[in-house]
């Protein structure tokens, strides 16, 4: 079953869900909490845990080699991806749709006295910027939570430059993280309905969408029709229920599971071929 896109007026309400749900916690803040009140400390700790779970995105990203280029990234969080672009030397813009991220990465740019241009934006509408104009667009774990991740797909091939390249980290279906998910929420619940639709209603924000290798080349080659185009699925902490669990996963019987998970098992048998983490690669 293919992701559904959601159209019209209910996409909107949905966007405004959905900003209102990351206003209230900026994605990963959690990991840094307990250093709260020393600033410094508390982005450092956010990017080491960041960085141990997803430790494919230095690999990914390559931000060393955006010195001198025009690097757009959507969707900020905390801003760890993008300071590592403005380090390297880009030319660096971000956009989230939520003021509480912006506030954060405009924070940790002058603690490190770097300059970008950062605002509030919509992954489905870049107003902000003319045709052409980006040598490299990068969204990490964004695109698959907006309304119209087709739009957006849309977007991003208007904006870069012709031989720019597209780099985008969406969840994949099927994967690992997906069906722990879908079977404690499905089964265990006695909601029969699709997988997706019950994953979509528990993991994270509202709505957010799992795809398929498939739905992603799809998407991605209505836009970028002729260059290279590679995907990848990787285990991610999802997988591997090595993340810090949200406070709706908080409990002893929680840390027990996540004691005796078997992630030898995960990372032997199943293998990266049903991770969670679907990277996607191609040029205009």
């Amino acid at each position: 079953m293919a992701a559904i896109e959601s159209p019209g007026a209910s996409a909107e309400a949905l966007k405004a869900t959905i900003k209102d749900f990351w206003e209230q916690e900026v994605c990963g803040t959690r990991n840094g909490a307990e250093y709260a009140s020393d600033r410094r400390r508390f982005f450092e700790q956010i990017d080491q845990v960041r960085y141990e779970q997803d430790y494919m995105i230095p690999n990914f990203a390559r931000f060393e080699q955006a010195a001198g280029k025009r690097v757009l990234e959507v969707g900020l969080g905390t801003g760890a991806d993008f300071v590592r672009w403005a380090r390297a030397g880009a030319e660096a813009y971000g956009r989230d749709l939520t003021s509480a991220s912006v506030a954060l990465v405009k924070e940790r740019l002058s603690l490190e006295n770097l300059t970008a241009d950062v605002a509030t934006g919509d992954a489905e509408n870049l107003r902000d910027f003319p045709d052409n104009f980006f040598d490299i667009y990068y969204s990490w774990g964004v695109l698959m939570a907006t309304p119209n991740t087709e739009k957006a797909i849309g977007e991003a091939y208007r904006v870069l430059k012709p031989g720019g390249t597209m780099k985008l980290m969406f969840y994949h279906y099927p994967s690992i993280g997906g069906a722990l998910v879908w079977l404690l929420y499905g089964p265990l619940h006695r909601d029969w309905r699709w997988p997706r639709e019950v994953i979509a209603d528990h993991v994270e924000s509202p709505a957010m969408k799992y795809y398929s290798v498939r739905d992603v080349r799809r998407m991605v080659r209505r836009y970028f029709r002729d260059g290279p185009l590679e995907t990848h699925t990787l285990l991610g902490a999802g997988d591997l229920l090595t993340h810090r669990f949200s406070e709706k996963y908080r409990g002893a019987h929680w840390e027990l599971i996540q004691q005796i998970y078997p992630r030898w098992l995960v990372r032997h048998i199943a293998g990266h071929r049903l991770g969670t983490v679907l990277t996607i690669h191609v040029t205009k």
